[in-house]
């Protein structure tokens, strides 16, 4: 065998040994989601299997309460970020106007300043606008977004300014320009925002814990910590939270599946890591 391909081979080697131990956990997950409860703090792997794990996620655990709290945060939260990014990003590739340096040096700043820096000035801004134990105050603050602007900005640099001006010589106002050359050329960026959007809020378990005391307006993720918290005789039910993970994880991993590849090529055209 050439030299080339002994480095082609032990660099998929090393890749798989990698992959192989960040996939444990999850291993671990779907084994233990799949067997009876009593089974899964045992060290034995007798091949018995059940679906009364499942059965206490769809019937027992309030699955379905969480489930429509989360889908109205990621959805509400997703579809008014569509608008304000589209129009911000707009602004900063199209337009010239004084301080655009300025936003440009605070939206990158914003990229990389983590979230829980601003928790409590988040926190008592959400309280002084009445908006705590409510769906929307998990949702405001996250209504704009640094990184959807970057990436929708990247992207609509390369679309030629000619496209634009033809449209507005055959008629169309800025909103049908958006609608017409801008949405349809970055498709794949847009695609690409949104699923991190989606993953981002459907995971989010510090803030809206934080804001939303009230279980019926909890989220998937609180819910599934409460889940944890639930004691039998022999302790925390683990079983039962990892039914419910996978079952939380399930659309995301389906969604990122499905569209994987484009999203992969956003991200590298755009240059945004």
């Amino acid at each position: 065998m050439k030299k080339a391909h002994w480095g082609t081979a032990v660099r998929f080697a090393l890749l798989l040994v990698i992959s192989l131990i960040w996939a444990i956990p999850l291993i671990w997950c779907v084994w233990s989601a799949i067997r009876p409860a009593s089974m899964v703090t045992k060290f034995n792997f007798e091949l018995t299997f059940s679906a009364e794990n499942f059965r206490y996620v769809f019937e027992l655990w309030d699955f379905f309460t969480y489930l429509k709290n989360s889908l109205i945060i990621t959805l509400g939260t997703l579809a008014v970020q569509l608008f304000t990014v589209t129009l911000a990003a707009y602004a900063i590739a199209r337009l010239e106007f004084a301080g655009k340096k300025l936003v440009m040096t605070i939206l990158m700043a914003h990229m990389v300043i983590p979230g829980s820096v601003l928790l409590l000035s988040n926190y008592l801004t959400i309280k002084e606008m009445g908006l705590l134990d409510r769906r929307l105050g998990v949702m405001v603050i996250y209504l704009g977004s640094s990184m959807g602007i970057m990436l929708l900005r990247q992207c609509y640099k390369t679309i030629p300014k000619a496209l634009e001006e033809a449209a507005v010589i055959d008629g169309c106002n800025l909103a049908q320009s958006l609608l017409h050359v801008y949405l349809p050329s970055c498709k794949t960026a847009y695609l690409s925002f949104a699923i991190v959007s989606i993953n981002f809020h459907w995971n989010n378990y510090l803030w809206p814990n934080v804001v939303i005391n009230n279980s019926s307006r909890q989220t998937l993720p609180v819910g599934l910590a409460l889940l944890t918290k639930i004691s039998g005789d022999a302790g925390p039910q683990w079983a039962y939270a990892c039914a419910a993970t996978l079952v939380v994880l399930a659309p995301l991993m389906v969604l990122f599946l499905l569209f994987q590849k484009q999203f992969i090529n956003s991200f590298i055209s755009s240059g945004i890591k």
